[in-house]
């Protein structure tokens, strides 16, 4: 048996076929958009495939977020869904249609024991693998009313298949077993239901992770017992954790909802997830359109590509630094509401906002921290605070000479405050000037600068760091703000 069919440009279609048993994660996404750049760059179509045929284990829960994950990053099915818990009746007709050609059988054997031969098997040093007793059966076993279907799989010979990454891969028939397609309950195993609905859904590529690869033999078995053709096979390398093992939560196999609620951009993840096991030259950064552009299987590494958090981070960075305001601006509302009250929301939504979000997305890197940053930004009033950590609670000469240089920074700022205006830095002051000026406070007073600004941070913006730096911030508040947090330092 060989799997060798040619497919049109015209005529692709891929799928991306999760399971709902849990949340979706960064690798099933990664395998999503791998089959997503591939239809759009060959002008195909992407569809969604969920397969639920695991009863216990499916929940609506997971199905919903697997489809509002895909909607965030926008890959949305072309098409409507097909569920696999709807078609029970179809992998029947077809298991039994199988049976009745010779192609299948029933087999009465228990679980104990399939299990015991195959320890028998280990034992005497052989592969495990189902011993084919029930192969040849013609009637069913006394006593014994349930029975899985089995297919019937060739006992000599090779299955070859060509794979677009990797090449030919061939199997030896004899080291493959007459694996189940319909178990003893009833529920139709993947390697069956996967290749009826890949026929069904006219896929003429599947891209897949190359765990598969020892699946793709007993479908090859399927497409031509069922005398179907057969898609083009292309399995992705695996994505290894920085230690170079598996991928797991422990080194970056996160749901895809905990990267959007850390505040990652859609476009910036996917950036990332393309140079896992693919590569364009040198090139790091890419738009959604370049990856449609310059997306193929041929540049599709073997090995495993390595994730790491580190460079996600970078180019999230990046693309958060070219973000339009607007933009981030609505994610804020929508993902990070919670972090803004009711006035910092109103100062958003008015003109002087978008210049707020232009300025401190330039010092941040997650949609997240841009919400923290501005928070303190956006309110009119003073920060609730905790200073019991701050250092001059050991030192009370020190505290005494910070408060001074506080007060003389407010006398020498006061003057030269101006009325709020539309725009950033309208204050009579700026940075440099607000560098200069508490610099020589320090020197007059005679305290280090770190310690004078670690008060004011923490009263000015309510948290002891900052991505803003403080004269930025003494910039860009406006007087009444910035008096009234000062003042509430002093009290402290």
């Amino acid at each position: 048996m060989s799997s060798s069919p040619q497919v049109s440009n015209a005529a692709v279609r891929v799928r991306f076929a999760p399971s709902p048993t849990g949340w979706l994660h960064i690798g099933g996404v990664r395998t999503a958009l791998f089959n997503y750049l591939f239809a759009k760059k060959q002008g195909g179509k992407f569809l969604l495939r969920i397969e639920d045929t695991d009863t216990d284990r499916s929940e609506q829960k997971y199905t919903d977020d697997i489809l509002s994950s895909l909607k965030w990053l926008g890959m949305e099915a072309e098409e409507p869904l097909l569920y696999q818990s709807h078609r029970n009746k179809i992998y029947h007709e077809i298991a039994n249609s199988l049976i009745s050609q010779g192609l299948a059988y029933r087999c009465y054997c228990t679980e104990a024991e399939v299990e015991a031969t195959r320890e028998q098997m280990m034992k005497e040093g052989k592969k495990p693998m189902y011993a084919r007793t029930c192969r040849e059966r013609v009637d069913a076993v006394t006593g014994r009313t349930s029975f899985a279907i089995r297919a019937k799989f060739p006992l000599s010979g090779l299955t070859r298949f060509t794979d677009m990454i990797r090449g030919e891969i061939t199997f030896p028939n004899e080291d493959l077993d007459d694996f189940v397609l319909i178990r003893s309950n009833g529920v139709p195993t993947y390697n069956f239901v996967v290749v009826i609905d890949d026929i069904e859904m006219k896929i003429s590529h599947v891209i897949r992770g190359d765990d598969h690869i020892n699946n793709t033999p007993k479908q090859v078995f399927l497409y031509e017992a069922l005398n179907a053709k057969q898609p083009l096979f292309a399995h992705l390398p695996m994505i290894l954790g920085q230690d170079k093992k598996k991928l797991s939560k422990r080194n970056g196999e996160t749901s895809t909802n905990a990267y959007r609620s850390e505040g990652y951009l859609p476009e910036a993840l996917l950036n990332f997830l393309v140079r896992l096991g693919w590569s364009h030259g040198d090139q790091e950064l890419f738009t959604s359109d370049e990856m449609i552009a310059l997306f193929d299987l041929e540049h599709v590494q073997v090995s495993g590509a390595v994730f790491n958090t580190e460079k996600l981070l970078w180019i999230q960075g990046e693309h958060m630094r070219k973000a339009d305001p607007k933009r981030l601006l609505e994610i804020v509302k929508t993902d990070f509401a919670g972090k803004l009250s009711t006035t910092s929301l109103e100062r958003l939504n008015s003109a002087m906002g978008l210049e707020l979000i232009t300025f401190v997305q330039q010092k941040v890197k997650l949609v997240k921290e841009l919400a923290e940053q501005l928070h303190p930004l956006c309110e009119k009033g003073v920060m609730t605070v905790d200073a019991s950590t701050l250092k001059w609670n050991k030192d009370e000469v020190l505290k005494n000479k910070i408060k001074d240089a506080i007060r003389s920074l407010i006398a020498e700022l006061k003057p030269a405050a101006k009325e709020p205006s539309q725009s950033l830095g309208a204050y009579g002051y700026d940075h440099v000037k607000v560098d200069t000026l508490l610099r020589a406070l320090c020197e007059k007073h005679g305290i280090k600068l770190g310690d004078f600004t670690g008060p004011m941070r923490l009263f000015v913006t309510g948290q002891a760091t900052s991505a803003i730096g403080l004269f930025d911030l003494l910039s860009i508040l406006s007087w009444d703000v910035i008096e009234a947090r000062l003042e509430a330092c002093l009290k402290s």
